[in-house]
């Protein structure tokens, strides 16, 4: 028997904007034992809807499962789980960091120009930044910035997604 392997997966939800939904969502992946790697919402371009995604980990069966459950929610309008190769989904990330010295003043300029970040707050003792990219981008830099003994605080919006193209996630 072969084993179906487990990917991450980004589901985008355009669901009734009104209270208890987001409750109900997550009670959906409770009970089902799955867990929400990030879980991001806000009002969406139609008047009374808001758009949700969840990034996911699981098998194809298993977010087919997921997706099938989500539309049985009444509130829930539509679902889509997107492709990485037809859409783009970023994430944003508010980063503190300590200034312990000159040198590492510099790596750490140095290491935020490379990452394309940008600096919202600075001063002699720590510096606040931005990045925006996909999780890995952050979590690359946010490793960095923890080898070098320097990251204070994190904040990440969770994913963020749109189809490529002239394609919308929800009309056609």
């Amino acid at each position: 028997m072969v084993m179906e392997s487990v990917s991450e997966y980004v589901i985008v939800l355009l669901v009734e904007d009104h209270p208890g939904v987001t409750m109900k969502i997550a009670g959906m992946f409770a009970r089902r034992g799955h867990n929400m790697k990030s879980f991001t919402g806000a009002q969406s371009e139609q008047k009374g809807l808001s758009k949700i995604v969840i990034k996911t980990e699981g098998t194809k069966e298993q977010v087919e499962q997921i997706q099938k459950q989500m539309n049985k929610l009444i509130e829930v309008v539509k679902v889509q789980v997107l492709q990485p190769d037809n859409s783009v989904i970023r994430e944003l990330a508010l980063i503190k960091l300590l200034i312990k010295d000159d040198l590492t003043h510099q790596k750490i300029l140095s290491m935020i120009e490379i990452y394309h970040g940008k600096v919202l707050d600075a001063n002699l003792k720590q510096v606040t930044l931005e990045i925006v990219g996909n999780s890995e981008k952050i979590d690359a830099f946010l490793d960095i910035m923890r080898n070098m003994n320097v990251l204070r605080e994190v904040s990440r919006s969770g994913n963020v997604a749109l189809l490529r193209g002239t394609e919308s996630v929800f009309l056609h």
